[in-house]
């Protein structure tokens, strides 16, 4: 599949929602994984280490089924990012790009991105 996908990502009480699609002509979702398990909090806040240690394996199954060649954005709508994502400002985009290589990360409230 030509050109950049995206990745969408709800995290939240009832745990870890993720999207791989694309936009342009074919846009849209491609498909979707679930994770029952909600991200830990701890003295920082939202675990950044427990986000991506089930982020990562989902996002690259999620290209290799869909075909996604290559992820340029990532959108991450976090339950309690207002307060308690700090950690997470500070360490995702950092690590999202080295390890995806994605170049644009949005990160919000799931407040905000529900009605995206």
């Amino acid at each position: 599949m030509s050109g950049a996908g995206f990745l969408a990502v709800d995290s939240g009480g009832s745990g870890l929602r993720v999207v791989v699609g694309t936009v342009g002509d074919d846009a849209g979702p491609l498909g979707r994984r679930v994770s029952r398990e909600p991200v830990r909090t701890g003295p920082r806040g939202i675990d950044p280490g427990h986000l991506l240690g089930q982020l990562l394996p989902m996002a690259r199954a999620l290209t290799e089924e869909t075909g996604v060649a290559r992820l340029g954005t990532v959108v991450v709508g976090a339950a309690g990012m207002a307060t308690l994502g700090d950690a997470l400002r500070a360490e995702l985009p950092g690590a999202l790009a080295r390890e995806l290589g994605v170049r644009t990360v949005a990160l919000a409230a799931d407040a905000v991105t529900a009605y995206v």
